[in-house]
């Protein structure tokens, strides 16, 4: 998602990409990037992307960056940012169970650090090759507080200038916790099912899914998450077999597929993890939660080969 974010935004604006030193040989090498594009106005294309690479930040030179990691490599970027300065806005875009736990108990008191999700553009990337669908609407800025309102604001146009269309997002750490769910709760249903297409064609898993996801919630309201302010959580209200359907005409939809298939390309450890982190919560906070259990069951078994 970095790599595409900042091609979008170098239309406009000079992009460098910070990469760890360790990797800087592997993305020297150009990228093969293939955009389905649904905005309107836009069309398809496919570009050759050479990255400008900087493997530190200098401060204050940078009208903002935008921080695109798994969610646990967060504790390594966190000091690097600090290295930013005051008065450039950090938008930090991933998923995330307890983003707010992860920054110390909170969603950063700093003005500068901002809660964001990069929605609007799916897919993901094979070595050297990069597919990705740029959806119409989706990327997420939180709503912020006053303090924070020059910084979001500066984002926001930036983002807007790479085409993309931003939503603001009040309590956004809670609104992630429930977002991230979406994928932890993906993870062992595909595993089990041996192929993306063979689970959507399963009514009988998508409905198992739903139970884990309603188990999820639980443990978000364990937590002290309103969850009937987050979509999508409403729509599990929705009696069980009405929602395994509509989610099964989601999943079958060959953009949805795009997306999910590529991003598990490189993106199913963190799903996993995310998964261990939802399971851990509810056993410390004493939520049943027999699906969300039986679904660790399937990773464990895999991994071990049984």
């Amino acid at each position: 998602m970095g790599i595409t974010h900042g091609w979008l935004l170098s239309q406009h604006h000079d992009v460098s990409w910070l990469v760890r030193a360790d990797r800087a040989d592997f993305y020297r090498e150009p990228f093969a990037l293939r955009v389905h594009d649904l905005r309107p106005g836009h069309r398809d294309t496919t570009a050759t992307i050479s990255l400008k690479l900087v493997t530190s930040i200098a401060p204050d030179l940078y009208d903002a960056v935008l921080v695109m990691v798994p969610g646990g490599s967060l504790a390594d970027v966190l000091p690097v940012l600090d290295g930013v300065g005051t008065d450039v806005p950090v938008v930090l875009m991933l998923n995330h169970w307890n983003l707010a736990g992860a920054l110390g108990g909170s969603s950063e008191p700093r003005a500068n650090r901002l809660l964001g999700f990069p929605s609007q553009v799916g897919g993901g990337r094979q070595g050297h090759r990069i597919s990705v669908t740029v959806f119409p609407r989706g990327t997420v800025l939180e709503a912020g507080t006053a303090s924070k309102k020059a910084a979001l604001d500066k984002a926001e146009a930036l983002l807007a200038s790479g085409g993309l269309t931003i939503r603001r997002q009040r309590r956004m750490p809670d609104w992630l916790a429930v977002h991230s769910m979406q994928q932890a709760l993906t993870a062992a249903p595909l595993i089990e099912a041996g192929s993306y297409r063979a689970f959507a064609a399963d009514r009988a898993a998508i409905t198992r899914m739903v139970v884990a996801f309603r188990e999820g919630l639980d443990v978000c309201r364990a937590r002290g998450i309103p969850t009937w302010r987050l979509w999508p959580a409403p729509l599990f209200k929705l009696p069980k077999p009405l929602v395994a359907r509509l989610l099964q005409g989601m999943f079958q939809q060959a953009e949805t597929e795009a997306m999910v298939v590529g991003h598990m390309g490189h993106g199913l450890d963190e799903w996993i993890e995310g998964l261990a982190s939802i399971r851990a919560d509810a056993q410390r906070l004493g939520v049943p939660a027999p699906e969300i259990d039986r679904q660790w069951a399937v990773i464990r078994s895999r991994r071990s080969g049984a």
